[in-house]
């Protein structure tokens, strides 16, 4: 007989942590891109926005999901921060979903990173919900003005907005994109969608580089 996956299972989302680890802007920047959509979905669809809860706070409480943004140079420093994190979440089987940023557009070195959060999840009883990969480099944060669904964000606003599906609807990436009739092709086996830019890498570089140089000078 088979079973159900607890990420299968929707559930409405009351409240959620936004971690990052390490703290960085790309990682803020991409917390605060999947944020503004879901905030921008709700108001659309006219439904509860998930109130957010800072889990550093003594008084945080309870939460029913949490998003973990971490970078690919993740390391075992990083990962007893994330375990600390997911204690005091305890065994609440609240739905956990992750990003990556990757520095350079080849995913091979984050499945072990990817497979170490999952492993710490089930462990604790967590609803593991997979994620996205960034494969975007260092400096994504200074695609902050750049049009959402223009040249440059496109790939990862439509990689986000899976996201935004999935925890809104309370389950899984894959599962998400099943009930919303997407296609679940393009998620990978530990429930991760990965995506780079759609220019050739030396011009992104470029491109990226010269929007950092153009914000830090407006500072």
């Amino acid at each position: 007989m088979e079973t159900t996956a607890r990420g299968d299972v929707p559930k409405t989302l009351q409240t959620i942590a936004y971690i990052s680890i390490p703290n960085s802007s790309d990682l803020e920047f991409l917390l605060w891109d999947l944020q503004d959509a879901i905030a921008a979905y709700a108001r659309l669809s006219d439904t509860v926005l998930p109130h957010p809860v800072d889990l550093k706070a003594d008084d945080a409480g309870a939460v029913d999901g949490m998003v973990l943004a971490v970078d690919d140079a993740f390391d075992d420093e990083a990962m007893i921060a994330v375990e600390q994190i997911l204690d005091r979440l305890g065994n609440t089987e609240a739905c956990v979903y992750v990003v990556v940023q990757v520095a350079h557009r080849s995913t091979e070195g984050t499945h072990m990173p990817v497979k170490r959060l999952r492993e710490a999840c089930e462990l604790r009883k967590l609803t593991w919900c997979g994620g996205v990969v960034i494969c975007a480099g260092s400096g994504i944060a200074a695609l902050r003005r750049s049009p959402r669904m223009g040249l440059l964000r496109r790939p990862f606003s439509e990689a986000m907005d899976k996201l935004v599906g999935a925890v809104r609807m309370g389950c899984s990436i894959e599962y998400a994109q099943l009930l919303g009739g997407g296609n679940a092709g393009g998620v990978d086996v530990d429930g991760m969608v990965r995506v780079e830019p759609a220019l050739p890498a030396p011009i992104w570089r470029t491109i990226i580089k010269r929007l950092g140089a153009h914000a830090q000078s407006n500072i």
